[in-house]
């Protein structure tokens, strides 16, 4: 293991702090996080070197999570995981193509007990010592994709930075992972997410004007609950290697005081003016498939899941109508996450 990989996971110390010092970050999840990360650097060590594109498929067995309930048994048993299967994605893009010498994004599977495609729930395995199988009922099978862009140009000096910000994605996606296992364990099904992806398709709206309803669907996604706690955790990361100022450049903290500041008369009129720069005539049937996809697509999704609608939005009949009504929770969920975002500074970094 070199010197630049030991700074990157974090440390007994800074997960001490987060015991002592609650302040909406997840625990349970940042010795997974180290394993992952652990498992991943050495294919993006070699990917360094290669600067060839490709797909890996990693596995971490039971064995490898010993240290987790050695340490940390009633974590181990809120977040029980007896195996994580990763697709990793690498990609090699020209300049023209990535504007930074690197990016990671990544998504956690949601909990599908029929499939083992998907994350999946069984019984503890044989290899659980007895203290740990006397505590759980179950334990989970978790499936992460990660994709890591790196430009063709790319140094060695970037590995360090690269690996943060892998590492922001990580805590992230295992956040997801933890609060799909809960909803699962609660017998809830899975987390409603019809929100989060309806109207995300653009059906043939010009580009200029799907800018405009992206940002909007950007931030009522930001403002589910299930995002808003794994920001909050990715920015733990963060935290840990910024100054406050440049903390506050962050995206996430960009996008919070928009969310803050979010005014659903202004955004419309942002939107009218981009469809009549295009072209007038089209002003209404914009309007109304912009409506009429995010309303069929929000319905099917939750009749899909099971899940009962927003009453409010179940009587809209315009696409400013939608933005008005969500616009408390977006309004609300910037401010929430500010002062989230500021309370990571009262936690030490070392």
């Amino acid at each position: 293991m070199n010197k630049n990989h030991i700074k990157i996971l974090m440390t007994e110390n800074q997960f001490q702090n987060l015991i002592n010092e609650d302040r909406g970050v997840n625990r349970a999840s940042i010795s997974y996080s180290n394993t992952i990360l652990d498992a991943i650097e050495p294919y993006i060590t070699n990917s360094l070197k290669t600067k060839k594109s490709d797909t890996f498929n990693i596995k971490i067995p039971l064995k490898d999570f010993s240290g987790v309930w050695e340490s940390d048994l009633e974590g181990y048993a809120e977040f029980p995981i007896f195996e994580i299967r990763i697709i990793l994605n690498v990609g090699v893009l020209p300049p023209s193509k990535i504007d930074y010498p690197f990016s990671t994004g990544g998504g956690a599977e949601q909990i599908n007990d029929g499939g083992i495609e998907d994350s999946f729930v069984s019984l503890p395995p044989k290899g659980l010592p007895k203290k740990v199988k006397d505590l759980i009922d179950s334990s989970l099978s978790a499936k992460f994709t990660f994709d890591v862009f790196l430009r063709n140009d790319i140094s060695e000096n970037d590995k360090q930075d690269l690996m943060y910000d892998l590492r922001d994605t990580v805590l992230h996606e295992t956040n997801h992972m933890l609060e799909f296992f809960k909803k699962h364990e609660n017998s809830k099904g899975n987390i409603n997410v019809a929100l989060s992806y309806a109207g995300k398709k653009n059906y043939n709206v010009p580009n200029d004007v799907y800018e405009v309803w992206r940002e909007f669907q950007t931030m009522v996604y930001f403002s589910e609950p299930y995002e808003m706690r794994a920001m909050v955790q990715e920015m733990y990361s963060v935290r840990l290697r910024k100054t406050f100022e440049e903390f506050k450049k962050h995206r996430y903290y960009q996008a919070a005081e928009v969310m803050e500041n979010f005014n659903a008369d202004t955004m419309f009129d942002v939107l009218i003016q981009r469809i009549e720069e295009y072209n007038p005539d089209y002003l209404i049937p914009i309007l109304t498939n912009l409506w009429k996809w995010f309303i069929t697509e929000y319905f099917g999704m939750l009749e899909a899941q099971g899940f009962t609608p927003n009453k409010k939005l179940e009587k809209s009949v315009h696409i400013l109508d939608v933005m008005k009504v969500l616009q408390p929770r977006i309004n609300k969920a910037g401010a929430r996450l500010k002062r989230k975002f500021n309370t990571l500074y009262s936690i030490s970094p070392d």
